[in-house]
């Protein structure tokens, strides 16, 4: 392809399956739980809820039958993943160590086991605001018993799974998910040549991103390996993963002027869940069709959960230096990638 097409993907809408009920159903579990907190006065402990809202995103092509039997293994790892970022969330080192564990021990059985998008994303992404979350003020940690983090995270679970199988209910809905379910395919562990190509790249990278941000001292660095995440895990590719990685830097800056614009009206109780409900909604009506235009809603829905409390200017300044850190690596490991794969065919030619 050319870089002209390049250009026009930027900017260009997909075509998309009907993605609707998927957007609905991933709305309202990240809504009945700040919903239901708002009304009783505590929305922070809302939001720490709504994170288990993620766990209905997965799977979203299979059988709700086949959801609802491995479902439970997926939310088993989102709170493992908070459970391990609060456990090591005492230093900046222990917590740049534990995300990039959770990076690729999530990374491996997601492409191991073709679970699918959104892949190690929310597992990177619930490790590393644990860390946050649980982590003392002297690290510019928000200071919350690791407990109540991953109580609420185990609600916002149980809620995400009842909400996924509820239109089960309907007679309508069982004939048909029956019929899916007979198509299904058994989930088994294989690592291909491919899946350890991205691999590979992906631990490299974040092993880069946790010998980078360590140093730096970054209050929030787990955006860092977020970032390496995003833009290695879904293809094997150079020219399709560095596309990404121009998508992920481009929406994300467009998504901290939509943040900061959001901030400036300072939205609490319902209003606050009304609008992290609208921002899921919309973020999976496009993600299939843009990703970039899926990015410019993911950066606020991701900070306004994961950042009670924080300066905005502080928050916007972070996560502009994490993600160009982050992006830098990854195109690093890619570029390296790509040398390695020329000097490869330079010596098979050579040799021939």
């Amino acid at each position: 392809m050319s870089i002209r097409a390049d250009v026009r993907s930027l900017f260009e809408l997909r075509p998309s399956p009907v993605r609707w009920p998927i957007a609905l159903q991933a709305a309202v579990a990240i809504g009945i739980p700040t919903v239901g907190f708002s009304l009783a006065g505590r929305s922070d402990l809302g939001l720490l809820a709504s994170t288990g809202g993620f766990l209905s995103l997965y799977l979203t092509g299979r059988s709700r039958r086949e959801r609802a039997a491995k479902l439970p293994l997926i939310a088993a790892g989102l709170v493992a993943s908070a459970v391990v970022g609060v456990l090591a969330s005492g230093s900046l080192l222990g917590s740049l160590l534990a995300v990039f564990a959770i990076a690729a021990v999530s990374a491996t059985l997601c492409l191991g086991l073709s679970v699918g998008p959104p892949g190690a994303l929310f597992f990177v992404l619930i490790g590393g605001v644990a860390t946050h979350l649980a982590g003392p003020p002297a690290i510019r940690g928000a200071g919350i018993d690791g407990g109540l983090v991953v109580g609420l995270l185990v609600l916002g679970c149980v809620i995400s799974y009842l909400v996924v199988l509820s239109p089960l209910l309907r007679p309508a809905v069982r004939r048909r998910d029956a019929a899916l379910h007979e198509e299904r395919l058994p989930m088994r562990f294989v690592i291909d040549d491919i899946s350890r190509v991205i691999l590979l790249r992906l631990v490299l990278a974040s092993a880069i991103a946790v010998a980078v941000s360590a140093p730096l001292g970054l209050p929030r660095a787990y955006w860092v390996i977020l970032t390496v995440v995003v833009i290695l895990q879904n293809g094997h590719t150079v020219r399709l993963s560095a596309l990404r990685g121009v998508h992920r830097v481009l929406g994300t800056f467009v998504g901290l002027a939509l943040f900061g614009l959001i901030a400036l009206f300072a939205p609490e109780g319902l209003w606050l869940a009304f609008v992290l409900m609208g921002l899921q909604f919309v973020v999976e009506m496009v993600v299939i069709r843009n990703y970039g235009l899926a990015l410019v809603f993911i950066t606020p829905l991701a900070l306004l959960i994961s950042t009670q409390g924080g300066h905005v200017g502080e928050i916007i300044a972070d996560r502009v230096v994490d993600t160009l850190i982050g992006t830098a690596i990854a195109m690093l490991v890619l570029l390296g990638a790509l040398a390695l794969r020329r000097l490869r065919r330079r010596r098979g030619s050579d040799a021939a």
